[in-house]
């Protein structure tokens, strides 16, 4: 019987893992985005498909994310479901909510600043 709960806690660990590397590289992808559109002085989007469960970086290869998690996001209208950041180093701002269960993170993106953080809700 021990296996059992050692297997499911095995899991549980692995699963949850998944979920912070997964908002570990979204964290990643803005940042790097943010960094490009002031190094190129051009603006420059991170991209989410909230349909395909994926989002990419300019001139980063498309990311999945795992399929339990649920990702909302609160952007500028006119963006859609992508963030844009400025040469002068601000964003188009807004936060990306990433769920599963009564686990959640929300990425927090400055309009001002650019800044990109995240914490446990």
């Amino acid at each position: 019987m021990p296996s059992v709960w050692v297997g499911f806690g095995l899991q549980q660990g692995l699963s949850t893992a998944s979920e912070r590397r997964a908002v570990g590289d979204m964290v990643e992808a803005l940042r790097a985005t943010r960094v490009r559109a002031i190094v190129t002085g051009q603006p420059a989007r991170t991209e989410f498909n909230l349909r395909k469960a994926t989002f990419k970086a300019p001139g980063k290869r498309e990311v999945h994310w795992p399929e339990n998690l649920h990702v909302t996001m609160q952007t500028a209208s006119d963006l859609g479901s992508s963030v844009e950041f400025y040469p002068d180093g601000g964003s188009s701002g807004g936060n990306v909510v990433v769920a599963d269960g009564d686990r959640r993170w929300r990425i927090d993106i400055g309009w001002l600043t650019g800044s990109v953080q995240v914490r446990s809700l």
